[in-house]
């Protein structure tokens, strides 16, 4: 006998290795996650170059506004060279030659812009402008991912509780059969009715694999987001406090206002608008710059003496468009209607907001009312089956009905279950809304 159960031990050692949420693995928290997916993922390391990329941008429209220092070096040949041909009658013709064909020349030359009809400063300003919307793109992306993986989080969640309940069904069934076997045994009931329950068994582990097989998933996408093995659990706990004001939706629109990223996107490239439309207006003006070089070469400034000599220049640089067949008027209506297109945008997209807000506000109180019915639901389910568990031990009861009586709480359990994590989703999507971490 003693070498039996050990063998049935053994036997049932790899089978409770495998039955799903049995081997202990660490648990992460929906924070944990948030975090590591903020410190991984690719794009927030995309959007933190691009708010670098723009920054270099500020510096280099910086450097054009300052002075500068280039120096210069060159050589050129030349096949002829100036000179004065003499012929003088009773004497001998001579010809006098200037430099030679070797012309040797360096430069230290200073300069700087003195007014640029303001092309310098807006250039400055753009760059500037750039900065803020690529920072604005960046805080919209740690956000949108941030929600992503807690939606996936929340996913995984209920996965986890739906394989719980469905756990929970199989070992009250699995208590009810040896219970009608006993029954039968005494011949109180058919084996139709060990059958049934044993079908309903089946149908619950087919039901419970798939619950598991989306939790998997789900962990999956969680990990993916931050770079994790998947070896991992999520938290059962599905309590949030929620700061949204729910209630109130002028509240949520002026708050989606002034955290949505893309709004603030569209309001700096209004502004950087305004900027392009100075920029290409400093056409009409002129650019005047002032410059002096330090030079050195052969021959220099003095051709006779054909030596290596240093000297200096020094100048003034004036430079006025006077006609372009009407192009420089053309870039500024470009810039013009670019504004206008920008303005739509903004419009329409805090139509778009106002039309989310409320109809994820109608979801939200729907799901309220729906959590309420179904705790009645469930308590009404469970009674009815503890009614019929005590009849069915009377003989009172056929297993049909328990049957069906334990189908209908699962179902209701189930449908419970989804109402929470639905509510918690539709919290986050909401929050996404308004450009809110949940």
């Amino acid at each position: 006998m003693t070498r039996t159960v050990i063998f049935i031990l053994l036997l049932g050692v790899p089978f409770l290795g495998n039955v799903p949420g049995l081997r202990a693995q660490r648990m992460l928290s929906l924070e944990e996650a948030q975090q590591r997916a903020h410190d991984h993922a690719e794009e927030v390391k995309i959007a933190r170059l691009e708010v670098e990329h723009a920054e270099r941008g500020v510096d280099i429209a910086r450097t054009q506004r300052l002075p500068r220092l280039d120096l210069t070096a060159s050589y050129t040949h030349i096949s002829e060279t100036g000179g004065i041909d003499l012929a003088i009658p009773g004497l001998i013709s001579r010809s006098i030659r200037f430099g030679d064909g070797n012309v040797y020349e360096s430069a230290i030359t200073a300069s700087v812009p003195l007014f640029t009809g303001f092309r310098l400063e807006t250039g400055q300003r753009m760059q500037e402008a750039q900065v803020a919307i690529t920072g604005a793109q960046l805080k919209g992306t740690e956000t949108s991912l941030h929600n992503r993986v807690a939606i996936a989080y929340r996913q995984a969640q209920l996965a986890l509780r739906s394989r719980r309940i469905y756990e929970e069904q199989l070992q009250y069934l699995g208590a009810q059969l040896d219970l009608l076997k006993k029954l039968q045994a005494q011949g109180q009931i058919l084996p139709y009715d060990t059958l049934l329950l044993s079908t309903r068994m089946s149908a619950l582990r087919v039901e419970r694999a798939s619950a598991h097989s989306a939790y998997r998933n789900a962990r999956l996408t969680v990990a993916d987001f931050g770079d994790l093995d998947p070896d991992f659990d999520v938290s059962s706990d599905v309590s949030v406090t929620s700061t949204l004001p729910i209630e109130d939706e002028e509240a949520l629109l002026q708050a989606a206002l002034l955290q949505r990223s893309d709004l603030a996107v569209l309001r700096e490239m209004k502004a950087l608008g305004d900027q392009r439309v100075r920029a290409e207006k400093a056409a009409y003006l002129p650019a005047l710059s002032a410059f002096a070089s330090y030079r050195y070469g052969k021959p220099g400034v003095d051709q006779v003496s054909n030596a290596w000599m240093n000297y200096y220049t020094a100048g003034l640089a004036l430079q006025w468009n006077l006609w372009s067949w009407g192009g420089d008027r053309g870039r500024v209506d470009q810039q013009e209607i670019q504004r206008q297109e920008t303005d739509l945008r903004y419009a329409r997209l805090e139509r778009q907001l106002r039309t989310n807000i409320r109809s994820l506000r109608n979801d939200l109180g729907v799901l309220a009312e729906t959590r309420a019915m179904l705790d009645d639901q469930v308590r009404q389910e469970s009674v009815k089956r503890d009614l019929l568990q005590a009849r069915l031990s009377q003989g009172l009861a056929t297993a049909t009905e328990l049957v069906d009586a334990e189908t209908a709480r699962t179902t209701a359990l189930l449908r419970r279950e989804q109402s929470d994590i639905q509510y918690l989703i539709k919290l986050t999507e909401l929050a996404n809304v308004i450009g809110k971490d949940i």
